[in-house]
C-alpha cells in the first residue's frame, strides 16, 4: 500500500463543471454569433439583435423557421429562450429538444451542457448513460470541461465501471488545457498512487498549477508538501505562504497548520476563517465600476448598464470571499468588480472587468489582460444576459 502523507487532502474534486463556471448554452450562443453560415447570417443576426434588445416576439418569429430548417445557431438560441422563459413560457423539455437538435450537428459546448442536464436531472430525467455519451462527444472534440467530467465519472464509478486508468487519461487531457480541477484531481492520483505509480514530483507540479488557478485544496497541499518535504526541500516560509493562501480561501486545516507553525498550537482549534456572508448588505451600495469603496461589488451598477453592451467575465465562483481575493491578487479592482448571479438555482459570484460597446472590442481587450488572468480563459459577456441571471 503506498505511503499516504500525513495531513494531505486527498479527495478528488467531485464537482461536475458547467463550462467555465457559466451555463454552457449561454456561451454557445456567443460562439454561434461568430459561426452563422453566410446564407442564413442576415436572418439570424436580425433575430440575435432582437433577442438582445428583449424584442422576444420578433426574435421568435425569425428563429422558429430557421431552427426548423436545421440551422444549429437558431436552434441554440431558441432553446435558450425556452430554457429561461424569454418571450415564451419556460419549457425545459422543449429547450432540451432544441439543444439536442443542435448538439447532433456537432456543437461541443451544447453537447457538454446536455451532459450536465442529464447528469443533474435538470429539465429531464437523470440519466448517467446519456450524460456520458454527450460528454464523450464533447471530450473527443477537445472540450476540457467534458474531459474532466467524464474522467470524474470513471474515477468515481458514476454510471460506469470504475476505471482509474481511463480517469487518469481524461484528467491528463483536461489538465493539459490548464483545467484547474483536472490538475488538482490528477495531482491527488499521483500523490496517492490511484491508478498511477506514486510520484511526488509530478504531484507537486500539478498541485502548483492548480494552486495558481485558485484551487484552495491545492494551496493547502502545497503547504503540506513544503512543510514535510514531499518531492521538494522543506521550506517553512513557503509552507506558511501556501497555508495563508488556503486559509484566505476558507480551508480550516490551513488555519490550524499556521497556528502550529507559529508556535500557537493551543489556539489552532479555535481559529475560524472570517465569515463574509453577513457582509453582503454592507456592500450593495457600490454603483461605480471604478468606485473607491474597497468592496467592489457591482450589482446595482450592472443593472444600470445598457443591455446591448458588453463586459469581460474573468471567473465565476461559489465563494464570495474568494472572488474578492482574486480581484485583489490580480490588481483588477480599478476597472473590475463582481456581481451575484444564480445559475441552475446555485448562487455564484462573477468577477467582471470593463465596459465595451461591442463584442469585438471586448474580445480584443482580453489579450491585454495579465497573462495570469488569461490563463483562466476569460470570455465576453453581454450585460443583458448577466442582468437576467441576477436574483
Amino acid at each position: 500500500m503506498p505511503f499516504r502523507p500525513a495531513g494531505l487532502t486527498y479527495t478528488v474534486n467531485a464537482r461536475i463543471t458547467l463550462l467555465r463556471g457559466a451555463t454552457a448554452i449561454v456561451l454557445a450562443l456567443w460562439l454561434a454569433l461568430l459561426t452563422a453560415s453566410p446564407a442564413l447570417a442576415q436572418g439570424y443576426n436580425e433575430a440575435k439583435q432582437a433577442y438582445l434588445a428583449k424584442e422576444y416576439d420578433k426574435a421568435l418569429n425569425i428563429l422558429e423557421p430557421l431552427a426548423t430548417e436545421g440551422d444549429s445557431d437558431a436552434q441554440v438560441l431558441l432553446g435558450l429562450m425556452y430554457d429561461y422563459g424569454h418571450g415564451v413560457e419556460a419549457d425545459p423539455q422543449t429547450a432540451i429538444d432544441w439543444y439536442t437538435r443542435a448538439a447532433r450537428q456537432g456543437l461541443p459546448v451544447v453537447q457538454h451542457d446536455l451532459g450536465v442536464k442529464y447528469f443533474q436531472g435538470k429539465g429531464i430525467e437523470r440519466d448517467y448513460d446519456q450524460a456520458r455519451l454527450w460528454w464523450q462527444m464533447a471530450a473527443n472534440a477537445g472540450l476540457a470541461d467534458s474531459q474532466f467530467n467524464l474522467g470524474l465519472m470513471y474515477y468515481r464509478g458514476l454510471g460506469v465501471a470504475q476505471d482509474r486508468e481511463r480517469a487518469r487519461d481524461l484528467f491528463e487531457q483536461a489538465a493539459a488545457q490548464d483545467h484547474a480541477n483536472a490538475q488538482y484531481s490528477l495531482a491527488v492520483m499521483y500523490a496517492f498512487s490511484q491508478g498511477v505509480e506514486q510520484d511526488y514530483e509530478r504531484a507537486f507540479k500539478l498541485f502548483e498549477a492548480a494552486a495558481d488557478n485558485d484551487i484552495a485544496q491545492a494551496q493547502y497541499n502545497l503547504g503540506v508538501f513544503f512543510e514535510n518535504g514531499y518531492g521538494v526541500d522543506k521550506e517553512m516560509d513557503r509552507a506558511r505562504y501556501w497555508y495563508k493562501q488556503a486559509a484566505a480561501n476558507d480551508i480550516d486545516k490551513a488555519v490550524e497548520r499556521l497556528a502550529v507553525l507559529d508556535g500557537d498550537a493551543s489556539g489552532a482549534a479555535g481559529s475560524e476563517p472570517e465569515d463574509t456572508a453577513t457582509a453582503a448588505d454592507d456592500i450593495r451600495e457600490a454603483t461605480d465600476m471604478a468606485g473607491t469603496s474597497g468592496q467592489f461589488r457591482r450589482d446595482d451598477w450592472l443593472r444600470e448598464q445598457s443591455a446591448g453592451e458588453f463586459t469581460i467575465q474573468l471567473i465565476s465562483l461559489t465563494d464570495e470571499q474568494s472572488t474578492k481575493q482574486y480581484l485583489q491578487d490580480h490588481a483588477l479592482t480599478d476597472r473590475g468588480g463582481y456581481i451575484e448571479v444564480k445559475v441552475d438555482g446555485q448562487r455564484r459570484y462573477n468577477a467582471i472587468y470593463g465596459t465595451y460597446s461591442n463584442y469585438e472590442s471586448a474580445q480584443a481587450a482580453i489579450t491585454e489582460l495579465p497573462t495570469s488572468v488569461q490563463r483562466g480563459q476569460p470570455w465576453v459577456r453581454n450585460f443583458g444576459v448577466l442582468q437576467d441571471l441576477m436574483p
